[in-house]
C-alpha cells in the first residue's frame, strides 16, 4: 500500500494466516458451486451478531461465486480486508511518514527493497558476525568463553540466531548492511558471575558471558538464556 501496489489475496497467508487457512485455501481447494456465496463480507460482533455486510464489489449481493470467478472473489476480499477498511489508518501513517520521506523518494523503492529498509533482514552470516563485533576483556578465562560462543554460534540455526540477537540488541532482524550497521555495535563482555546465565544490556547491544567448568555447561546457559529471555541468575 506505501507504493500503491494492489493486494492480492495470497498476501493473507502472511498478513492473516488464520483467514488464509479457514476460508482461503478452503475456496481455492474446493467446489464453490454449492456454497450460496457471493460478493460480500459479513462482520460480526463479538457474541456473534451481524453488524453489517459489505459489497466487495457493486451489487456485490446479487453475483454468486463461482468456480471460474472465485479468485476474483477472493482478490476483492483482499482489496476490503488489506486496504479499503485499513484505509484511514494508512493515510495517517502515510502523512506522517512522508514528513521523513517525501513521496517522490519513496516511489523509488519496491515492496523487497522497502521492506528491507523498514524491517531490516533475517539473514545472518557468522563470518559477518566475526568481523563486525566488540570484545570488551582480554583475560586467558575470558578468551576461552569467546572460544565456546563462537563453536555455540557457529552451530545456531536461524532462528536461535534470531533469538540471540533479539536476547542482546531487542530485534530479531539485522540492518541493511548486517552487522556492521548495527550502532552501538554487538559487544562481548565478561560477567563476573561464575556459573551464572548470560545477560543482555539491549540499550548497548551488550551481551555478558559469565565463566563456565566447560563447554557443555556454557552452550546449555546460552540456549537457555536466549530461548528464555532470562536475565542471568542462578548456577549452571
Amino acid at each position: 500500500q506505501l507504493i500503491g501496489l494492489r493486494v492480492h489475496y495470497k498476501y493473507f497467508e502472511q498478513d492473516d494466516p488464520d483467514l488464509y487457512l479457514s476460508k482461503v485455501k478452503y475456496i481455492l481447494e474446493h467446489d464453490v458451486e454449492d456454497m450460496e456465496l457471493f460478493f460480500v463480507e459479513e462482520e460480526y460482533d463479538q457474541t456473534g451478531q451481524l453488524l453489517k455486510l459489505i459489497e466487495l464489489v457493486p451489487n456485490g449481493s446479487k453475483i454468486r461465486v463461482h468456480n471460474a470467478t472465485k479468485h476474483q472473489y477472493l482478490d476483492a476480499l483482499a482489496q476490503y480486508k488489506l486496504v479499503t477498511s485499513l484505509k484511514d489508518e494508512v493515510e495517517a501513517f502515510l502523512r506522517g511518514l512522508n514528513d521523513l520521506i517525501p513521496d517522490n523518494l519513496l516511489s523509488i523503492f519496491d515492496e523487497n527493497e522497502l521492506e528491507l529498509l523498514m524491517c531490516g533482514t533475517g539473514e545472518y552470516s557468522v563470518s559477518d558476525f566475526r568481523a563486525h563485533h566488540i570484545v570488551n576483556g582480554t583475560s586467558g578465562e575470558f578468551r576461552r568463553v569467546l572460544d565456546w560462543f563462537w563453536a555455540a554460534v557457529s552451530n545456531f540455526t536461524r532462528e536461535e540466531m534470531a533469538r540471540l540477537l533479539q536476547f542482546t540488541t531487542g530485534s530479531s532482524q539485522l540492518p541493511p548492511g548486517g552487522f556492521k550497521e548495527l550502532s552501538p555495535r554487538f559487544q562481548l563482555t565478561p560477567a563476573p558471575t561464575f556459573g551464572n546465565l548470560p545477560t543482555a544490556h539491549t540499550c548497548f547491544n551488550q551481551l555478558c558471558l559469565p565463566d563456565y567448568d566447560n563447554y557443555e555447561q556454557f552452550e546449555k546457559a546460552l540456549l537457555i538464556a536466549i530461548n528464555e529471555g532470562t536475565e542471568g541468575f542462578g548456577l549452571i
